[in-house]
């Protein structure tokens, strides 16, 4: 993710320097999404949600990001990241029958590197909550509501 942040910087990212290293030359192939809707994010000031598609395109969740502000610029990146990835893996054709019947759903988790800290997206309270002793119940009882 501080490489992908990195690819901001069009010197950085340009086709010259995306020789030096394949994954700095496959994240500029994969990874733009993420990076221009995080740039998008930045610079409308970091407080608006961010709209995803999740098991098909007709549906869409709602996402804050961060809204306490406690982790960094990359970090923030990186949970925008985890939530594009649904809707990469959602666009495989081998799940779509799967996703579009409810047999198969997609679930994010973020993993914070500094702390060893889990997050699971709930879309309940549309943010990255922490995996820890006060909300594994609550995480539970979403998954079996709404995933069962």
């Amino acid at each position: 993710m501080n490489l992908l942040y990195q690819l901001r910087d069009p010197d950085f990212a340009s086709k010259l320097n995306r020789r030096l290293s394949p994954l700095r030359s496959w994240l500029c192939t994969h990874a733009n999404t993420s990076l221009e809707r995080f740039q998008e994010w930045r610079d409308a000031g970091m407080k608006d949600p961010l709209i995803f598609s999740s098991e098909t395109p007709l549906r869409r969740f709602v996402a804050y990001i961060d809204e306490e502000q406690k982790f960094a610029l990359e970090d923030k990146l990186s949970q925008i990241n985890t939530l594009q990835q649904m809707s990469n893996i959602a666009s495989y054709g081998f799940l779509k029958a799967r996703l579009e019947s409810h047999d198969l759903h997609i679930h994010a988790l973020w993993f914070d590197i500094y702390t060893g800290d889990i997050y699971y997206f709930s879309r309940g309270a549309k943010r990255f909550l922490p995996v820890d002793e006060d909300t594994v119940d609550r995480l539970s009882e979403e998954v079996r509501r709404f995933y069962s």
